[in-house]
């Protein structure tokens, strides 16, 4: 059907139709139209007048809205019936209103969930952190447990087994200190028995081999021992740390030199674990490369020392080979040329023990540089 200076809306019109036709229901067509409320028929016109919103407007002191919207529908028996509303102006309160609704319906849903989210989380987080310290720090108390049952259990059965591992480890240090006793006694007298031969080429030759398996009884026993450390972590100016080490070396020729950095770098380490990886590094420079130039800097948010060397460097498929316990540069078993095979096992392990890394990588103007990575 045609009313004038009404605009049929097809889009609105194909919905309702596919909505209210073609079911069991009496209608066989809709129709839906907009256009200006005084172009309605004098008798939809007066029943839109004194409909209830009509009322509301007037008693709010507002205007009537100009645009009314006419629905048409056709029944099964061919007879059209036909409504009218006024379209309703946007009520910017409304929108208000329905924001704020929308925002205190996200509050008393997301609140509460962050609550219990953090609730299960917060273990969560300090039950990993104190995963990956596991054997690599002294004993620490157990953690509380705490949040959902599920959280719980996971926390006492970490508890329980963070208490077998210390035992475990304990009954290691008490092993290797007894083993370190009965080896190093024995090998003290027979240096003392040494002492008695008339030879000094071979007298030389013995009290070497005896001080070479000293040295190495020395590292394996530190190697093992080095996630139950006794020495406390202090603030240290490592610049200065660095410093004294490469002094023990200038005191006995070696060409050693360090570059100043501007002022203190300070970290929280073991002292003497640290300077013992850091105379690693450096001796093997100085044994490999002949030289050892060392700097000390803040890189990346972290600490880098570097021991850069003039030596022929390493095969590149090699480097993380020398990480492994008695891997040697050298072919020579002479612990004057080629070491015990420790020295770069220590120092990563003393290195991993603070948090970092050791690193070796080949410089492009020629030889090593070992870094030593701590975090700030």
């Amino acid at each position: 059907m045609d009313i004038p200076q009404f605009e049929l809306r097809r889009d609105f019109t194909q919905r309702a139709n596919e909505y209210f036709t073609g079911g069991s229901g009496d209608l066989t067509e809709v129709q839906i139209f907009t256009g200006p409320a005084a172009a309605l028929p004098e008798k939809m016109s007066r029943n839109l007048v004194q409909s209830r919103f009509a009322g509301q407007q007037r008693r709010a002191g507002r205007g009537l809205p100009k645009e009314a919207v006419l629905l048409t529908a056709k029944t099964g028996g061919g007879q059209w019936i036909s409504a009218a509303v006024y379209v309703r102006p946007r009520d910017p309160a409304a929108l208000l209103i329905l924001m704020l609704q929308t925002l205190t319906l996200y509050a008393a849903v997301l609140i509460p969930l962050a609550l219990v989210t953090r609730r299960i989380v917060k273990p969560l987080e300090r039950l990993t952190q104190r995963v990956g310290r596991v054997g690599l720090t002294e004993e620490a108390d157990p953690l509380r447990s705490e949040g959902p049952s599920d959280i719980r259990n996971l926390i006492n059965s970490f508890n329980a087994m963070q208490a077998r591992v210390s035992a475990l480890l304990g009954e290691k240090d008490v092993m290797l200190g007894a083993i370190g006793h009965d080896l190093k006694t024995p090998l003290a007298a027979l240096r003392v028995r040494i002492e008695s031969v008339e030879d000094d080429a071979e007298r030389e030759k013995m009290v070497a081999a005896i001080d070479e398996m000293v040295t190495i009884l020395d590292d394996i026993l530190t190697l093992a021992r080095m996630g139950k450390s006794g020495e406390a972590k202090q603030q240290t100016d490592l610049a200065a740390l660095v410093e004294s080490v490469a002094e023990e070396f200038v005191s006995t020729g070696a060409a050693v030199q360090m570059t100043e950095p501007d002022g203190r770098i300070l970290a929280l380490v073991r002292p003497i674990l640290l300077r013992r990886a850091v105379r690693n590094l450096i001796g093997n420079a100085v044994k490999h490369g002949g030289n050892a130039d060392i700097i000390v800097m803040h890189s990346g948010g972290e600490i880098a020392i570097h021991i850069d060397d003039n030596g022929p460097g390493i095969a590149a498929e090699q480097i993380e080979n020398m990480f492994q316990p008695f891997t040697r540069v050298d072919i020579s078993r002479n612990r004057a040329s080629g070491g015990s095979g420790l020295g770069l096992t220590i120092a990563r392990a003393i290195a991993s023990a603070h948090g970092g890394t050791v690193t070796l990588i080949n410089r492009t103007a020629g030889g090593i540089r070992a870094t030593i990575s701590l975090p700030v």
